[in-house]
């Protein structure tokens, strides 16, 4: 389809796609957008589309901070690739197991209740920030991820950074632009679908989830392992 276009605007229509599925899996806009539902059940619908907004705005702030930041974050403590891929998909891994292994009978939003203790039990406008954007949806996982695009995406790719960041940026914003879909829709879609099969649904998010994390630390192992074979440490 781009086949005609000069190499760096083909990677920066590759890099949209790929930094948007990397965060969508991570961010799990539609799996957050259910609990988010369960989490604000005295909340009419006007007052959760105003969320929805700003935690949508809340998010792109941080996840645009980390995509620029990310890189300099890493040489500032010396940290590689393959150790951020490792432990963020070791977290991403313990995420999905735990929502997985979770007894039905137990409503997933009760647990993440306990994220906004030492408030008011209907104060949602207090709340915005912290726990429904940080961590709720975007947690240390999504900030793992962050972090794995902006080195890898950008640094170790050639042509032009300033386009490459650009395209990393409408990505982030079209991330963003999900969540708040999906959150502020939230009450229309789940009046659709009974409790038997939001439980389904999420059984699914979680299992992807365990894989995406099983993924993440493959790829940081074979980096890693790579990286010993060209030091000539390992054969």
């Amino acid at each position: 389809m781009f086949e005609n276009l000069p190499p760096v605007l083909n990677h920066f229509f590759f890099i949209i796609p790929a930094v948007y599925m990397a965060l969508f899996h991570v961010v799990n806009p539609i799996g957050s957008g259910i609990l988010f539902l369960n989490l604000t059940p005295h909340a009419n619908n006007k007052d959760r589309r105003k969320m929805a907004r700003k935690i949508a705005v809340n998010s792109f702030i941080i996840l645009f901070i980390v995509l620029l930041a990310g890189v300099y974050i890493l040489k500032l403590f010396g940290i590689t690739i393959p150790i951020v891929q490792v432990c963020g998909g070791a977290m991403i891994l313990s995420m999905g197991w735990r929502s997985l292994g979770q007894d039905d009978s137990i409503n997933e939003s009760d647990s993440k209740k306990s994220l906004a203790s030492g408030t008011e039990q209907f104060s949602y406008e207090s709340q915005t920030f912290y726990p429904y954007t940080f961590p709720f949806t975007v947690g240390p996982g999504s900030i793992a991820v962050t972090l794995t695009i902006s080195a890898e995406y950008i640094t170790n790719s050639p042509g032009n950074d300033l386009l490459q960041y650009a395209a990393s940026i409408v990505a982030v914003v079209m991330i963003c632009i999900t969540i708040y879909i999906c959150y502020s829709s939230a009450d229309y879609l789940m009046g659709k679908i009974s409790e038997q099969v939001r439980r389904v649904i999420m059984k699914i998010l979680s299992f992807i989830l365990l894989c995406i994390g099983g993924q993440i630390i493959m790829n940081g192992a074979i980096e890693f392992f790579k990286t010993l074979h060209k030091a000539g440490l390992i054969h």
